[in-house]
């Protein structure tokens, strides 16, 4: 980054729901109203970047999601907020499936003026966790971006002047990232999540100092802007303080936290915006953030 880190403000990503149940956290929004108020709640307590599951964990069949049940929520939130960022999940890869159907709503979304965000994830790993008793996993199930699902997605940023948001969960796909990025292939406004996971997960880095200088030894973080995640543990237990004290900025919310608290999304969020406040930075906002990444302001409705 060119300006003192002190002087950036934290961009605050709030995950608002992801596969969680009422049974995880009974604060979890589900349907279009609850998704509603949570995310103007969020944006109250300093988050900039929204990102939601639309009412249910999965939302058709075979990699694809329906986009008008994000448009409703989305549509409000953005009445009040012209320039929040938002963005929905991006259904998993595999067998049968084509970055462009798993992109399909997305697509239709930005077609409607309502995202401007696409989520990417440039990679290829088994998915699983350490089961009962210590047992390692036996499940065949692999997540899977081929380099050509990658290059679909990059182009279609490119094409349509989107930004791009990468969650890169293991080294290689950080990897992939950097040679796009020195190649100036990548999308002219991305962000970089570094992934880490706690518990009996089994992908990513530690989440301490270790995790994340090994990952700065992987891409240019003084030019990519980029954020932490903790997934199954809570973000804001050290590492989001390491991070923003690093210049990054960091991820929060219901669908990444796992642990004895339920707290409402807002609740994730100020306590960020805290932490922020306390070495020095403050929460960006909106219009901030956009500033941040080179995503162009939106004028009001």
């Amino acid at each position: 980054m060119s300006e003192k880190s002190n002087d950036v403000p934290v961009i605050i990503e709030v995950a608002i729901n992801g596969a969680r149940t009422r049974k995880d956290n009974p604060h979890v929004p589900l349907n279009s109203d609850e998704i509603v108020d949570s995310i103007l709640a969020c944006v109250d307590a300093g988050a900039s970047i929204i990102h939601a599951h639309a009412g249910q964990p999965i939302v058709g069949s075979g990699g694809h999601h329906d986009s008008a049940v994000y448009a409703d929520a989305f549509r409000r939130v953005l009445d009040r907020h012209s320039n929040l960022l938002l963005y929905p999940t991006l259904p998993g890869g595999g067998p049968g499936t084509t970055m462009q159907g798993r992109l399909a709503h997305i697509a239709e979304l930005a077609g409607l003026n309502l995202v401007s965000l696409v989520p990417v994830d440039p990679g290829t790993m088994n998915f699983g966790q350490i089961g009962r008793e210590g047992r390692p996993p036996k499940n065949p199930h692999v997540y899977q971006t081929t380099f050509e699902d990658v290059a679909w997605a990059f182009d279609f940023c490119r094409k349509n002047d989107l930004a791009c948001t990468l969650s890169v969960f293991e080294p290689g796909f950080m990897r992939l990232s950097q040679a796009y990025h020195r190649a100036s292939m990548l999308p002219r406004a991305t962000i970089v999540k570094l992934e880490f996971c706690t518990g009996d997960l089994l992908f990513g880095l530690s989440p301490d100092e270790v995790g994340l200088n090994a990952w700065f030894r992987l891409f240019d973080a003084d030019v990519l802007p980029w954020m932490v995640t903790l997934r199954d543990g809570n973000v804001n237990d050290g590492l989001t303080e390491l991070a923003l004290n690093r210049g990054g900025h960091v991820r929060v919310g219901i669908e990444d936290y796992r642990g004895p608290l339920q707290r409402r999304n807002e609740e994730f969020v100020a306590e960020a915006a805290a932490i922020a406040r306390k070495v020095g930075r403050r929460p960006a906002t909106p219009e901030e953030t956009r500033r941040l990444l080179g995503i162009s302001i939106r004028s009001p409705q």
